[in-house]
């Protein structure tokens, strides 16, 4: 197994001097800028000559640490720099963790073209509308075993099955062999559709021979086959028969399969039906729209008609799987929701798992609707949830479809990288032939041989939706500073020579003082402290103001260290008075004294 950078120093990575890249037809670049070592944010690039195809473009949900922050996307540097080499992009399905960063990037980023499966272009033309870029590209539909031409490359869409409907893989044929792109995957034999994997093509590609495959990592780490969707009805019908008041379901708002399965019930059971949060009634609208799903027009109900129906009627569909605060799920739990509220005797029913992160906020949900006098029914063992993700059986199957040359383990933490890296090894894939990347490395593969030859800009957008477009790492960072230990602020009146004329006038927030140390006596020692710092610093008259702040903050910051055992952020205003003004403030300090 090779792991570029590291342990080897000769494996060594160096980063490219920019991000435009020189190119040779005789080599095909594999450049991952989301999807490595990370759980989200999938975006690949493919080069080959002057050549670029894209493979999905997605975003990833922040974790507990990025507060403030609604989205993170992929550093799209590279695209901008190569703008005039990006020919089209290929979908290999619709989740958001796929096409989610598409409206993103195409406000910087021209891509021709956009071919994907109907309902995932669906969904993407529904978020390119709301940001009014409907016009900035072209979105072309494409049927199973479809091939289509992006630039030098030959790409082919086979069925695949996965927890949403209208799903692919991909065979990429280009001028130097074969790449196949699983996307997200799983083998399920009894798909709730009936649309079975194209096993066919895949053992097709892996005869005429595969030089690198490039697979979902997801589930590497459990043993066995991922169930069936399928068998999710049998627990959803037993809940449905037996429910004696509301029930309350959620699930990933893109899982149509799911959906179907609950609407299903309620047909069956004679409830009406509510949906809350608008990505699900989206989804729910284009999913019957392009026959993904069928249900009487009366089955969906506004939610303000519930009152008006028996408690033993009701199904509500609801966002919130994830523990989303602001999702209607979260509101509900925490009594907030304007129409909905937990009547004990309710049946919630969470037909998720937590992506990893969100462990802790899904349980706060979980005991919030308990606390409410909910019955809830979640977790592995409850039988509502399958995932949509292949487990090492069926990693294995696909490795051995395939037959690669080599391969490169995708879409997963670095842990499952390197798991399916060893799985692909026992599966007869050379040691030496496995690569677990990360964001921005390129692969180049020739017909024999692969190696690591280089670095492209890989970090990462903050997005916050409800103010600034991007946010400064640096800002999120400043955010959890304080939230772990507060915040100190003091503020200073200097003259030219930075000689204390007013101050300090010291601030504490979220500080937890000294055991048995009053407030108004601890700061009065940061005051003295503020001064003494000053007194030291400004003797050196060339130090600059920022230098000079920055010097306090720091001495400070080492002060509250050593008698609070805490690092608050520090925040140090210093504004300087004009001569005439320390003159007058200091006559009148004067004339204060001598009157006293």
């Amino acid at each position: 197994m090779t792991k570029s950078g590291k342990p080897h120093e000769e494996n060594e990575a160096p980063k490219a001097s920019r991000s435009k890249l020189d190119s040779s037809s005789n080599t095909v670049k594999i450049i991952p800028l989301g999807g490595l070592g990370e759980i989200g944010k999938n975006t690949m690039a493919i080069m080959c000559g002057n050549d670029i195809m894209l493979v999905d473009a997605g975003l990833a949900f922040p974790s507990e640490e990025q507060l403030g922050v609604d989205l993170v996307l992929p550093d799209i540097t590279f695209l901008r720099e190569n703008q005039d080499k990006i020919r089209g992009l290929a979908i290999t399905h619709g989740h958001e963790d796929h096409i989610g960063g598409i409206p993103f990037i195409l406000r910087d980023v021209t891509i021709p073209v956009i071919y994907g499966p109907a309902l995932a272009l669906g969904l993407l033309e529904g978020k390119l509308k709301e940001n009014g870029l409907e016009e900035s590209t072209v979105l072309r539909k494409v049927k199973p075993r479809q091939q289509v031409k992006i630039g030098c490359f030959q790409v082919e869409f086979i069925r695949c099955t996965h927890s949403i409907a209208d799903a692919f893989s991909l065979i990429i044929r280009t001028p130097i062999g074969t790449l196949v792109h699983t996307g997200d995957f799983k083998f399920d034999f009894t798909p709730v559709d009936g649309e079975q994997f194209d096993i066919a093509s895949l053992s097709r590609a892996g005869d005429e021979g595969v030089l690198c495959l490039l697979s979902d990592s997801t589930n590497t780490e459990r043993d066995g086959y991922s169930p069936s969707e399928r068998t999710v009805w049998a627990k959803i019908n037993e809940v449905f028969s037996t429910a004696p008041h509301r029930i309350i379901v959620t699930t990933f708002a893109s899982n149509v399969h799911r959906i179907r399965q609950v609407l299903q019930a309620a047909i069956k059971y004679e409830r009406k039906v509510a949906i809350l949060g608008r990505s699900m009634l989206n989804l729910a609208g284009i999913a019957r729209e392009l026959g993904y799903m069928t249900f009487p027009d009366g089955l969906l109900v506004p939610v303000d008609q519930l009152k008006q129906l028996p408690l033993d009627q009701v199904v509500i569909l609801t966002t919130g799987s994830q523990g989303e605060p602001l999702s209607a799920l979260s509101r509900i739990a925490n009594n907030e929701h304007k129409q909905i509220k937990i009547i004990p005797g309710d049946t919630v029913v969470i037909s998720a798992t937590p992506i990893p992160g969100n462990e802790r906020s899904v349980a706060n949900t979980i005991n919030a609707l308990f606390l409410r006098g909910a019955n809830v029914v979640y977790g592995r063992t409850a039988g509502v949830h399958v995932s949509g993700h292949a487990c090492r059986e069926e990693q294995k199957l696909m490795i051995n479809l395939c037959k690669p040359k080599f391969f490169v383990p995708i879409h997963g933490e670095f842990r499952m990288l390197v798991r399916h890296a060893e799985l692909a090894v026992e599966c007869n894939v050379e040691p030496e032939n496995t690569f677990v990347m990360e964001n921005g490395e390129i692969l180049e593969l020739s017909r024999d041989k692969a190696h690591v030859s280089g670095r492209v800009d890989s970090g990462v957008i903050l997005i916050d939706s409800s103010r600034a477009f991007e946010i400064d790492e640096s800002i999120v960072e400043q955010r959890r500073h304080i939230a772990e230990d507060g915040l100190v602020m003091v503020a200073m009146s200097v003259d030219q020579t930075s000689k204390l004329v007013a101050g300090p006038d010291v601030s504490l927030r979220g500080l937890i003082l000294p055991k048995g140390v009053p407030a108004e006596e601890f700061v009065l020692k940061v005051q003295e402290e503020a001064k003494r710092l000053l007194a030291e610093l400004s003797d050196d008259a060339r130090i600059p103001k920022e230098a000079l702040k920055h010097q306090l903050a720091m001495g400070l910051a080492d002060y509250f260290e050593e008698n609070v055992k805490a690092s608050p952020f520090v925040q140090i205003i210093l504004n300087e008075i004009s001569e005439s003004k320390s003159r007058s403030r200091q006559s009148s300090s004067s004339r204060a004294d001598s009157s006293t």
